[in-house]
Formats: C-alpha cells, structure tokens, sequence
C-alpha cells in the first residue's frame, strides 16, 4: 500500500505553519540520483510497515496526536485522547476530502496525508501533535504548539534514542517511529489484551491479594479469566462480593502501553479483586493498582510521579499516589465511567 509522505501545509490558514515537505535524508553532493531515489524509497518502505492502525475504541497520547492533526487538517472536534464517534467522523470527513478510502481506520494511507514535515518555527495543531508524542515518550517538552529549540532539541534526543538522523526535523521517517513507540490500539478484542499483558515479561501480575486468601480473584487471574473471555472475578470480603467483571479495553490498552510505550516494568497488584471504596472503579474493571516500578516499591524511591503521569497521558482521568489518602504504597490509575 502506497503512502503520501510529502505534504504539504494542512488544514485553513492560520491553523499551523509548517516547512515545505522534504525527503528523509538530503542527498550529500557526491550522491548520484539514483542512490538518492533508493534511499527515499526505503525509508518510504520502513515508514509504510510501521505505521501504527487506530480505530474507535483506542485511547491514549496517539489519539490525542491524531487529533491535534485532524483539527490541523480542518476538522472540528474534542481533543480528548479517546477514539469515539466524533473522532471516527473526522477521520471519515478528512478520508473523504482527501480521496481515500473511506473507513473511519487510520492505517499508513491516512496517516500520510496527515503529518507533515516540521522544523523549527512551525507553529500549530500539528506541532502539539509532536510534542504530545514526544511527551509519551519521555521526553521533556511542553505541548504549546511551538517548535522552538526545545522541542527540537527533544526531537534530536528521541531521534538519536532511535536511531534516526538526529536533525531536529519530524518528517517521514520520525512521525511513524513517535506513532508506533506507543501503539495506541494494540490489536484485538478483550481476551487478545489481556494475553498481551500476560505475555509481556515486563509486567508481573500479583498471585496475592495483600488483605486476603482468594486465588480466583488476584490480578493475574483476572487476567487469566479476561484471557480466555470470562468474566474477572471478584473477591469474597469486597463491597461487591462475588461478581465476574468485564476489563474495560481502554485500561488494558493503558497498562500494556505503561510497559510497550512508556518502558516501564511494573508489578500489577489488583485489578478487580481486593476490597476497595464502595464505589470504585475497581469493581467496574476500570483500574489497576501498581505497587512496584522498576523493581523499586512505590513509597520507597519508585518513579510513582512518571508513571502516574503516563497513565493521565493514557487516558487514565483518576490517578492516586503518594501524598494521596491511603495510596502511599502504590499508584492506583483508573479510566472514565
């Protein structure tokens, strides 16, 4: 499948401000034109394989790049992070007036007409596209719709992290490795999420409850259960004894990206079991507790602060930790009702 890399300014004037699309790599004086071709063409090939696909029902820093660039692009819409039916209408509008195929998915086609190639002095919807990214990535920059020299001096850091041409300029080659760093929508339904997370080495779901004995309803078997398309289970002593739980995919996504976007490694301490508020998210399968990162213990020199930022990046709207009441010992992150 083809992809439109070169593009050039998008959306109505005043929206964003962006330099002139531009290969990848400029070819240096001794480079003949053939060679220069092959190279543009390789990177064009590389960019194509590792666009990430979104569609409604992800959530996370990509959707909220993808917004920034649809309002870029001329479409009206909440910038919120989370892939609905507003969003999935932009795209469809957006497809339509470019002469795509019109799907509502954003694949390697659609993501082409929308990144353009910026550089220092750009301004807009399209550079907090970057910088939102940037952000999720580890990155230290505001998202101010400003390229300035600290956000390409952010772009020259993530681009030598990856490899890249450390030029300080996001173009072809930078926009998809930014996008696909998180992948805003890991493939599959339920059950695929959840055998994600229980594959990833990097994420340890606890075996234990800390306030009591019931192994149907720890954090890895909640998983287990999700896994094979049950139900999550509930523990015994908890406000709602008993249930069996479906895992919001959106929290999955986010605790899986806390690992494959973010590179923490985190041990997961309750899903759905345990006894929390009587109106918690927990028992609606919208949160998770974390209490070791990095192999540190949240309380006792984890990075609880970077973590509990990513989960807000991810689309997590109720993020507790130290110095909040009785989350001095792990971060508790939890997703929309």
């Amino acid at each position: 499948m083809a992809v439109a890399v070169a593009v050039g300014v998008l959306g109505c004037a005043g929206l964003v401000t962006v330099a002139t699309a531009s290969p990848p790599e400029p070819a240096s004086a001794g480079t003949t034109a053939a060679s220069a071709t092959t190279t543009a063409s390789t990177a064009v090939s590389t960019a194509a394989s590792s666009w990430p696909t979104l569609e409604e029902g992800a959530s996370g820093a990509e959707v909220t790049a993808l917004q920034h660039l649809l309002v870029a692009g001329g479409r009206s819409l909440d910038v919120d992070g989370r892939f609905g039916p507003a969003t999935a209408g932009a795209v469809e509008a957006y497809q339509k007036a470019k002469g795509l195929s019109v799907d509502g998915v954003v694949g390697p086609d659609t993501w082409g007409k929308l990144t353009p190639t910026l550089r220092e002095g750009a301004k807009g919807a399209a550079v907090k596209a970057a910088q939102t990214l940037l952000s999720a990535r580890g990155q230290s920059v505001a998202v101010d719709g400003e390229f300035g020299p600290a956000t390409a001096g952010a772009v020259r850091a993530y681009q030598k992290a990856k490899g890249l041409d450390a030029n300080g300029v996001v173009g072809p080659e930078s926009w998809p490795a930014l996008l696909a760093a998180g992948s805003g929508a890991p493939s599959g339904d339920r059950a695929k999420l959840a055998a994600q997370i229980l594959a990833d080495d990097g994420i340890d779901p606890a075996t234990v409850h800390p306030g009591g004995t019931h192994a149907g309803s720890t954090a890895r078997q909640n998983l287990v259960d999700t896994s094979r398309g049950e139900g999550a289970q509930t523990s015994p002593w908890s406000d709602v004894p008993g249930r069996r739980v479906d895992l919001d995919t959106g929290m999955l996504r986010g605790l899986l990206q806390l690992r494959t976007g973010h590179g923490f490694t985190l041990s997961v301490s309750e899903i759905v079991g345990g006894d929390h508020s009587s109106n918690s998210r927990h028992y609606a399968g919208l949160a998770f507790d974390v209490n070791y990162i990095n192999g540190r213990h949240v309380g006792e020199g984890a990075p609880h602060e970077a973590l509990m930022s990513a989960c807000r990046s991810l689309g997590a709207t109720e993020v507790l930790g130290p110095g909040d009441p009785g989350h001095t010992r792990h971060v508790h992150c939890a997703w929309p009702r």
